[in-house]
């Protein structure tokens, strides 16, 4: 099971919630008929995209008082929903974490040990010979070869500071 959203609050009087996601592979939501929401299984009834937030109506939760029950618990899915649905080019964050890169030369960048956001571009905290930097993803400098993240040679020199 992955974490793909997070219940942040009820919207409205009819039990629909707000819930902030955190995949960029959106066409996950269009499919989704049962999640996990904190340990129990349930169904949706609706879900959108508004505004970079879902907004989810489960069946059962009908009013403002059982969708603030759900408050902060987290949506989780069946990790392999989330690899059908995202492009063959694409690695979900889970995969990345843990990852060694390379340069096109066969040289070490670094293993990836997180990857966060801080809005423009995703960040990759990466660790070479105990030394960590922080790393945006530039589509220019990183590339997809087989199951690895490769880096051009070159180009990563600009990016790391």
């Amino acid at each position: 099971m992955i974490e793909i959203a997070r219940i942040l609050k009820p919207q409205g009087i009819k039990g629909e919630v707000k819930a902030q996601p955190f995949t960029n592979v959106l066409a996950v939501f269009k499919s989704l008929k049962n999640v996990i929401v904190g340990e129990k299984t349930m169904e949706i009834d609706n879900i959108s995209l508004r505004q970079d937030f879902l907004y989810i109506k489960f069946k059962g939760v009908n009013t403002r008082n059982d969708a603030e029950a759900l408050r902060n618990k987290s949506i989780k899915i069946d990790k392999n929903l989330l690899e059908e649905s995202k492009n063959v080019d694409e690695f979900l964050i889970d995969d990345l974490i843990g990852m060694v890169v390379y340069d096109n030369k066969g040289a070490l960048v670094g293993q990836i040990l997180d990857v966060i956001n801080y809005g423009s571009c995703d960040i990759f905290v990466m660790e070479k010979e105990g030394r960590r930097v922080e790393v945006p993803y530039v589509e220019d400098v990183f590339y997809r070869q087989g199951d690895s993240l490769v880096a051009d040679s070159e180009k990563i020199k600009e990016v790391l500071i």
